[in-house]
């Protein structure tokens, strides 16, 4: 059952994102979830056997809501950096923020890292495959070239990874934003059909 048909999940994967940023996995207890979330043990139980099952359906919504805010994020009237840059950051920002505020962020990672690294496989995957697309049709386009660069869904591979890594090596939120917005603008260069195309807005649409 998703949060969304179900307020009360809702309000249990909210309360399980606060305490285990506060307090951490090992030190959050089903009940500590129940009271924050408003809800009595019965009725947590009746959804979730263990917090390890929390945990698990609180990454599942994390990653989906990550490929969600991505997609909402790409805006056809903007250049393709602005657009690089929006969807890395409406995937990558909210939870590199959570994570970094936490000092139990390594020890929520750990939690489960056969499962995390699972669901981050399948948030990088996708957010590819949405890549892919957008720049397959900024291709046909003639708004981008991508030449000898292998192809759209290439490309946005590589980028995907590219930009992954940038979590993991900047020291703090500044760097991080930097880092993204150089690797926008070096992506949105290399595609470029024209010196200029990179940093011009696009048309917009016919009404």
């Amino acid at each position: 059952m998703s949060s969304s048909s179900d307020p009360a999940r809702a309000r249990i994967l909210d309360a399980a994102t606060t305490l285990f940023a506060q307090y951490g996995f090992q030190r959050t207890g089903m009940g500590d979830i129940a009271r924050a979330a408003g809800l009595s043990r019965q009725s947590l139980y009746v959804r979730f056997r263990n917090k390890g099952e929390v945990f698990e359906a609180l990454a599942a919504a994390l990653k989906d809501g990550a490929l969600a805010a991505a997609t909402a994020a790409w805006n056809d009237q903007v250049t393709l950096e602005e657009n690089l840059a929006a969807t890395v950051l409406a995937k990558d920002l909210p939870l590199y923020r959570l994570l970094k505020a936490s000092p139990h962020g390594a020890e929520l990672l750990a939690v489960d890292a056969g499962l995390t690294a699972a669901y981050a496989l399948e948030l990088d995957r996708g957010f590819a495959a949405l890549l892919a697309a957008r720049l397959k049709t900024l291709q046909k386009a003639g708004e981008i070239d991508l030449g000898d660069l292998g192809g759209s869904a290439a490309f946005a591979r590589t980028f995907a990874m590219a930009a992954v890594g940038l979590k993991h090596e900047a020291p703090d939120e500044a760097a991080y934003l930097e880092a993204v917005h150089r690797l926008c603008r070096i992506a949105a260069r290399a595609v470029s059909s024209s010196p200029a195309r990179s940093d011009r807005r696009r048309p917009a649409r016919g009404r």
